[in-house]
């Protein structure tokens, strides 16, 4: 009997091909938080500071220390006859304590033999992944987790849950009072735009146009001069891999750059503070915006990585997208609060894989993912890596060369790694089954920077002239 080792082992410290794109963050860091508006004088920035036996078994013993009676007379031991009733009862009891006392003397005779066996044996391995939670820094992660446990996944804000995670990877040093305000400042920035361009500010559609045009264009207030610089795509390591903090709210709020992960995040968090809907959805490697244009129930995508309105044929020419991935929903789907509240319980696990490594705690949060959305594809990988970890461990503590056959024939000794091997198996046939296929970072790049071929732009400014004629439209009504 012979079983197949496929060849997606990764790396402890990375997850590759996720679909919301993750990597790590070096210990020591300092962010300043700024939103790009400018005063005369300095809003206030958000610094994140630097992340800095049991007692041996006893062996019991066993056995009697009672002395076996005898009736005598004189010198002579007297004959079963005289013996009184009450002394062959106690004969009796005495001869079925010497048989009890016999066995528990012959059971701890076997105990030692068995001991002194397995003291000679060669100790079994143990196939669990170790615990990282000794490790510190992993309970600030462990708390957040207890946290979300406690949240309505219908009603919970995007704003806090986002920030306790990135401040998790910082171990609580962020000062989350200047985050609120930063972020307070920008809804009220936005709500004076709309005022000063005449835009409904009761209006969805407005709001979501103002949004837009806040990731895309650079602005200013008349009444006070608050400028606000557009947002720009950071290409520099957009996976994170050196650089975890490269997936975050906070770093875009810091540069001004973002990427596929942090941007529509941002854009979601303002939209919740200015009280608008707009929703996450995702496509390989990518998430963007989906708001609905509230006159015609018409849906638009926004692709916030280069400040443009996209199609939904452009999202589909990027050529990983299968038919079993448009029926089974994993892409192009508007996502629900629940699910929105899944996407984190991701972020959550893949910030912990790229600061720590894997261990029994990633499997716990990505399951959480997966009860709320289970095809949450980004939650199905992480799973896959575990046990593709898990499995490259086990062979590792059996000196087994996963490129041998025969090597690996010898697993079949090792029922706890026959299961190893047949969790990752499923795991990969189950997110194959949902239509997963990997996209290379370079056929993601070449197919993000082709929004900007002639042809997306025309389209995107129709888009742009559409939505500015109906916001106006609504108000002069």
């Amino acid at each position: 009997m012979t079983f197949k080792i496929n060849n997606r082992i990764a790396n402890s410290k990375k997850i590759t091909s996720l679909s919301l794109q993750y990597s790590t963050l070096p210990f020591f860091l300092l962010i300043f938080l700024k939103t790009g508006l400018v005063l005369a004088q300095d809003l206030p920035i958000l610094g994140i500071p630097q992340i800095e036996k049991p007692e041996q078994y006893q062996i019991k013993s066993y056995g009697s220390n009672a002395i076996t009676p005898t009736l005598k007379v004189g010198n002579k031991i007297l004959p079963e006859d005289y013996y009184s009733a009450d002394q062959k009862r106690q004969q009796q009891q005495q001869h079925l304590m010497n048989e009890a006392d016999q066995e528990i003397k012959m059971q701890f005779i076997k105990e030692l033999q068995d001991k002194a066996e397995r003291d000679q044996m060669p100790s079994r391995p143990d196939f669990n992944l170790p615990s990282l939670s000794g490790n510190p820094g992993t309970e600030y992660y462990r708390n957040v987790y207890e946290k979300m446990l406690t949240l309505n996944a219908e009603e919970y804000s995007l704003k806090e849950v986002n920030f306790d995670i990135e401040n998790a990877y910082f171990e609580n040093k962020m000062d989350k009072a200047e985050f609120d305000k930063i972020i307070k400042q920008t809804g009220e920035f936005l709500i004076s735009k709309m005022k000063e361009l005449k835009y409904d500010t009761g209006s969805s559609t407005a709001k979501n146009f103002m949004l837009f045009q806040y990731f895309s264009e650079t602005m200013q207030l008349k009444s006070s001069g608050l400028r606000h610089q557009s947002l720009k795509y950071d290409f520099e390591d957009y996976r994170g891999i050196n650089d975890w903090s490269k997936m975050f709210v906070t770093k875009l709020l810091s540069t001004g750059k973002g990427q596929c992960h942090s941007m529509p995040l941002l854009y979601l968090i303002l939209a919740e503070q200015i009280d608008t809907e707009a929703y996450l959805a995702v496509s390989p490697e990518h998430s963007y915006i989906r708001f609905q244009e509230e006159h015609n129930d018409k849906w638009y995508n926004v692709e916030l990585t280069n400040g443009m309105f996209s199609t939904n044929s452009f999202l589909l020419n990027s050529g990983y997208i299968k038919a079993e991935a448009l029926q089974n929903k994993i892409y192009l789907q508007n996502h629900t609060k629940k699910e929105l509240l899944s996407r984190l319980y991701s972020d959550l696990a893949a910030g912990y894989v790229h600061k720590f490594g894997y261990d029994a705690f990633v499997l716990q949060v990505a399951d959480k993912a997966l009860e709320l959305y289970p095809n949450n594809i980004s939650a199905q990988m992480i799973k896959s890596n575990y046990y593709t970890e898990q499995l490259a461990y086990a062979l590792y503590q059996l000196n087994i060369n996963p490129e041998s056959k025969e090597q690996l024939e010898q697993i079949i000794q090792f029922p706890e790694v026959v299961t190893i091997l047949r969790n990752r198996n499923l795991q990969y046939k189950k997110m194959d089954d949902l239509g997963y296929e990997p996209m290379p970072a370079e056929a993601y790049e070449k197919w993000l920077h082709s929004i900007n071929e002639e042809k997306n732009k025309r389209n995107s400014e129709t888009f742009k002239k559409q939505f500015k004629g109906l916001v106006l439209k609504k108000t002069k009504e």
